[in-house]
């Protein structure tokens, strides 16, 4: 017994848990990396592993009474949510985020880089050699014409601009500082000749509308012009429910919104006549009964699914975390935000921290360490850089 208790005290059991966690993140973004979902058995079984590793994080890390109570709340929410709609989306999320106390972010978005580079090359050169199936077919363009589209083994050409968008995100936002024009020329390219390969406007138009961002962000030096990252959840979500409750298929403007969006607005105004809103979260099974299609927007699929109640809760504390990012000068950060802030109105995937890692700074709020981790970061940069000297 005495060897044990010697054992215990002499093992740095906060280290093994951080470890452990980053185990977790890794095995998360590996799979879903590949396009591996709920749906495949190589998915559960991976899945089972990393929740073991985060288990062993969440038992091997000191709470304060504050957090404890946060946790409480967020495994309440969770749970509620998952028994409701059948959906562990937001559990798996809340989990990921209860679990980030004492793990450097920018480690998380390292590993994330590496991951899907690695995923991407494998992907990418094994479908052109045959190793994976290169998934030729034609889709239609803008004038109706058929062009051909491939999805470098995975399951649709979309999922295979996502994988290069998320890659190409990443590593701009990993090496932010350094951007420069052969930064914008190199990834521009590379999207563009995704782009013309799987012919995903979606994912071209957000990663142009991310450069914008990042050029008006290195350009204006004014900080209560940055304000208006803050602005970009709200807005989305505004937007999300004023074109679904005023969704009229009769209206020209309406139209022309729902054409630029594929037709999610049709679906969610479908969903919205049809099923109306609720205070507290609806099983899944309740919109098959007039099944439109999916939900492909992150907002209204909140609202829609998870009731007022959560929805509004949820939309709030997002926008708390924005403003604290903003007070703190988190400038990039806010900048990745805004742009899958976008990338809500038109997908779900934006709510899944393994494939938008930048939701998971939620966590500031329950781990203030985390928002000085980047000010750490941004003092060491300032330090690090040597001015010029004509007298040296």
């Amino acid at each position: 017994m005495e060897q044990i208790r010697k054992w215990i005290q002499e093992n740095d059991w906060k280290s093994m848990g951080i470890v452990a966690y980053y185990g977790y993140f890794t095995i998360n973004v590996l799979v879903k990396a590949f396009g591996y979902d709920s749906s495949d058995q190589i998915y559960k079984f991976f899945m089972l592993s990393g929740i073991l590793l985060l288990g062993i994080k969440l038992i091997t890390t000191k709470y304060t009474l504050r957090e404890v109570v946060i946790i409480a709340l967020l495994l309440g929410a969770g749970m509620f949510i998952w028994v409701m709609t059948k959906k562990a989306t937001l559990l798996f999320l809340f989990l990921t985020i209860i679990g980030m106390k004492d793990v450097r972010f920018r480690k998380l978005i390292g590993m994330s880089v590496w991951i899907r580079l690695f995923v991407a090359v494998v992907m990418v050169v094994g479908s052109v050699y045959g190793v994976y199936d290169i998934g030729y077919k034609t889709t239609p363009n803008a004038q109706y014409v058929e062009v051909p589209v491939y999805s470098f083994g995975f399951s649709e050409p979309n999922t295979a601009y996502l994988t290069i968008f998320l890659l190409l995100i990443l590593l701009i936002y990993y090496y932010y500082e350094k951007l420069n024009v052969w930064w914008f020329l190199g990834t521009c390219a590379t999207a563009f000749i995704f782009y013309e390969t799987t012919f995903c406007r979606t994912g071209i138009l957000v990663f142009l509308f991310a450069w914008v961002l990042i050029i008006y962000e290195k350009m204006v030096k004014n900080e209560r012009a940055k304000f208006i990252f803050v602005l970009s959840v709200p807005v989305g979500a505004v937007f999300s429910f004023a074109t679904m409750v005023l969704f009229n298929s009769g209206n020209s403007l309406m139209k022309i919104i729902d054409r630029y969006v594929s037709g999610r607005v049709h679906i969610m105004g479908e969903y919205y006549q049809d099923q109306g809103l609720a205070l507290l979260p609806r099983n899944q099974e309740y919109f098959y009964a007039s099944y439109h299609g999916l939900i492909d927007n992150a907002y209204m699929h909140i609202l829609l699914y998870c009731g007022w109640i959560f929805a509004l809760v949820f939309f709030a504390v997002l926008c708390l975390m924005l403003v604290r990012l903003y007070q703190a000068g988190c400038y990039k950060e806010l900048v990745m935000l805004s742009v899958f802030a976008l990338y809500a109105i038109m997908e779900q995937f934006v709510l899944n921290g393994f494939m938008n890692p930048f939701i998971l700074l939620i966590g500031i709020l329950v781990y203030p360490n985390l928002l000085r981790q980047f000010k750490e970061e941004k003092d060491e940069d300032n330090h690090g850089k040597i001015p010029y000297s004509s007298n040296s």
